[in-house]
């Protein structure tokens, strides 16, 4: 676990609704996950925050996560499916980014 992973959400999305985190990530949160569902445009708001506007907004924004602590990681995540991502693929690609896949999408 890198402070990197701590201090910056990872964003949600590109072009494939179904892009899963590798399996080596794709487990359910051993911690406390917050999962606050919310419309996209707010989405891409709430996301800059947690980001403390050290990253652009997306307009196109489905979602993010930010690891609070080691054992707790807050998601946000459209309420509805949006450009075919559907809120349970966008939860599964940020619970990825809770148990530590990088935002960087390295794999």
């Amino acid at each position: 676990m890198t402070l990197s992973l701590l201090s910056s959400p990872a964003l949600a999305g590109r072009e494939d609704p179904t892009w899963n985190p590798p399996a080596r990530f794709d487990f359910t949160y051993p911690g406390r996950m917050i999962i606050r569902y919310m419309p996209q445009r707010m989405v891409v708001e709430e996301c800059h925050r947690l980001s403390k506007g050290q990253r652009e907004r997306a307009m196109d924004q489905r979602g993010c996560a930010k690891r609070l602590s080691p054992k707790v990681c807050v998601v946000v995540i459209v309420d509805k499916t949006y450009k075919r991502a559907t809120p349970s693929a966008v939860l599964r690609h940020e619970r990825g980014h809770c148990n530590g896949w990088p935002g960087t999408h390295p794999d």
